[in-house]
């Protein structure tokens, strides 16, 4: 039996002026599903993530997104509350249904990423750290599907190997954008090429 369908694509296409990024592409995204997202630069990797994401709208084809799927996308950039705390990111972030518990639904998952404390202010935070912060904001979602835009930017290897690590024992499916080969060779189950070259306007191999 085939695995359920998260969110599809049908002849997806998109340009900027007289730039087109890609054009007829169809694919689709399914539970338990590791995919890693390459192809040069300027072929439409982050737009196609933001399409999926329902960020962006398509020039052509649409994005069929399963009904009660939860779709998590976490952008390149991270952008926090002004005065907000590690603690008061990952809060406003839970499920409602966790909610209630407050800081013990996030306890596990701050310890794991490393945080000392949930009380130190976002604004103190590294790069690397704020890029830690964003992504467990993302896991406490607790996503059917995670679209990952170059997570590993500013992280150090201690954080590329939580990172690893978290994906590798992933329930969820997710798609993830990265220029880091050895991260997509350690987490991912397929590989998806954009580039204009081939027939369908991508390449998908798996393994």
């Amino acid at each position: 039996m085939a695995a359920r369908q998260l969110a599809s694509c049908q002849s997806l296409g998109k340009s900027y002026g007289l730039n087109t990024l890609f054009s007829g592409i169809t694919l689709s995204v399914r539970a338990g599903e590791q995919l890693g997202l390459i192809g040069p630069n300027g072929s439409g990797k982050s737009t196609f993530l933001k399409l999926l994401a329902g960020i962006e709208s398509p020039d052509s084809g649409q994005v069929v997104r399963t009904g009660g799927v939860n779709l998590v996308y976490l952008p390149q950039a991270d952008v926090f509350p002004a005065g907000a705390t590690v603690g008061d990111v990952l809060l406003a972030a839970l499920p409602g249904v966790l909610r209630d518990q407050g800081l013990e639904a996030i306890r596990g998952l701050v310890h794991d990423a490393g945080f000392a404390q949930t009380s130190q202010p976002v604004d103190t935070l590294s790069g690397g750290w704020r890029k830690r912060l964003a992504l467990c904001a993302a896991l406490v979602q607790q996503p059917d599907l995670l679209l990952l835009d170059e997570p590993t930017n500013h992280l150090d290897l201690e954080g590329i190997l939580w990172l690893e690590s978290v994906l590798k024992q992933a329930s969820f499916a997710f798609v993830i954008v990265s220029h880091d080969r050895y991260v997509l060779e350690n987490v991912t189950n397929c590989i998806v090429e954009l580039d204009a070259r081939y027939p369908d306007g991508y390449l998908s191999v798996e393994g």
